[in-house]
């Protein structure tokens, strides 16, 4: 395979699933991780792509348009499982807290379909909301706060104002990567400020991440792995990622 070929299809790969992993790419085209490396240094100069630790994403100036939309497409069947694995977790008369994310979105979604009876949700998710607004056995909890229309995603002074008087018994977070050396990190840094302070306010934390999380590294980092209680994700995750690099610190469900 050329340069140019395979330059397009990284882009291809990229424009599909809005990250890519180096490791992942150098197997797929049967090549060195150090072509790779080169591949995406080059693509980088014409902003075509940002570096992140062991890959790369989409550009801001792309991002803001298309990401959302673009996460809600990847990884559906792998999203529905862990979020039917999450509404496991979920007791009647409780409090719970669901992020921005597409997968904790997953979350609602089922939760919609769900005999759950007097729950509140407490989110900084419009696209939550929208999920749960005809739902009349969820009291739904929108924070307040400055929009970001691209993720539908609430954050600022009053949305920290919000969270510093509101406590629930369960949150579920997403994030953009999760790496055992690094921790949860995600890619935008007023949406990774709610979501520390709700963490912190949650007694039990629950992170939601498909396999293709694992071993990538987004720009903001979230927590640790110790801030986590439980790992929910899929089974295309390989055993050796899993363990024991994350099952020392915080249990692992896979869905």
């Amino acid at each position: 395979m050329d340069l140019f070929n395979r330059q397009k299809l990284i882009m291809d790969k990229l424009n599909e699933q809005g990250t890519i992993k180096i490791s992942e790419l150098s197997k797929d085209f049967h090549v060195s991780r150090e072509t790779i490396r080169k591949d995406i240094y080059s693509l980088e100069k014409k902003n075509s792509l940002q570096i992140v630790r062991g890959g790369a994403t989409l550009p801001p100036s792309t991002i803001t348009e298309t990401r959302y939309s673009k996460r809600q497409k990847m990884y559906v069947p792998e999203k529905t499982l862990i979020a039917k694995t999450a509404l496991s977790l979920i007791r009647d008369n409780k409090s719970i807290f669901l992020d921005y994310g597409t997968t904790t979105n997953s979350i609602a979604y089922q939760l919609n379909k769900a005999p759950v009876h007097d729950l509140t949700v407490v989110t900084d998710s419009t696209n939550v909301l929208k999920s749960l607004e005809y739902k009349a056995s969820v009291q739904t909890i929108l924070l307040g706060g400055g929009l970001r229309q691209s993720e539908g995603s609430l954050s600022g002074p009053l949305t920290f104002t919000s969270v510093d008087n509101i406590y629930c018994d369960i949150g579920f977070f997403g994030c953009g990567g999760i790496d055992p050396s690094f921790g949860v990190t995600n890619h935008y840094f007023d949406e990774v400020e709610v979501s520390k302070r709700m963490m912190h306010h949650c007694k039990t934390v629950v992170l939601v991440a498909d396999h293709s999380k694992f071993e990538f590294t987004a720009l903001y980092k979230t927590a640790s792995l110790q801030n986590l209680d439980i790992i929910i994700t899929d089974q295309g995750i390989k055993k050796a990622t899993i363990d024991p690099l994350y099952s020392e610190k915080v249990k692992v469900i896979l869905a």
